[in-house]
This record gives C-alpha cells, structure tokens and sequence, in this order.
C-alpha cells in the first residue's frame, strides 16, 4: 500500500501577506503582487492574485512606508526607508545646504 502524505495548506491574511511583502521589498528592494502570491504558495498558503491584491493595497493605504508605483499593468511595491543618523561622532551628516 502507498502512503500519501496531504500537504496542509493555510489560508492567508493580512498580517503574513505584509510579513512576506515586506520581506521581499527589504530583499529585492521591491515586489509585486504575482511575486508575493508564488511566496505565499510557496509556503504552504492558499492565495490568490485578487485576494494578494486587495490585502496589499490595503497594508499601502495604512502604512506610511509602503510605496507604490502603477504602470497601468501591474504594481511595483517599495518600502521607504528613512535614515537620520550618523554612523560615528566623527562623520558629518551629509547635507546639499
């Protein structure tokens, strides 16, 4: 007899679809929504482009460091970074002023 082994699959939502989008926009500097969906399937997630799609535009509109560009096709996301600080007492901070 052959024993089969049932993959589980997870539904997801919105707090492991900003944790995978948001390691992608810190690895690749920037992501998509195809590119979150095949990661969230990846891991063992049931996900779909609509449902991957609303929930990250959701997380755009609520948080202020995702950024987005539309090409009319598709959605590049980014995540702003902001830096102020010195990395030692002894550098100036850079200034255009």
């Amino acid at each position: 007899m052959r024993k089969t082994l049932k993959k589980a699959y997870h539904h997801i939502d919105i707090h492991v679809v900003k944790q995978v989008a948001e390691y992608l926009m810190l690895t690749n500097l920037e992501t998509t929504t195809l590119e979150v969906k095949k990661a969230l399937r990846h891991a063992g997630y049931i996900a779909y482009q609509a449902d991957v799609s609303h929930i990250m535009d959701v997380i755009a509109n609520r948080s202020p460091n995702w950024q987005y560009t539309c090409n009319g096709v598709f959605r590049n996301y980014t995540f702003q970074q902001h830096f102020n600080f010195q990395l030692t007492p002894q550098v100036p901070k850079y200034s255009l002023n």
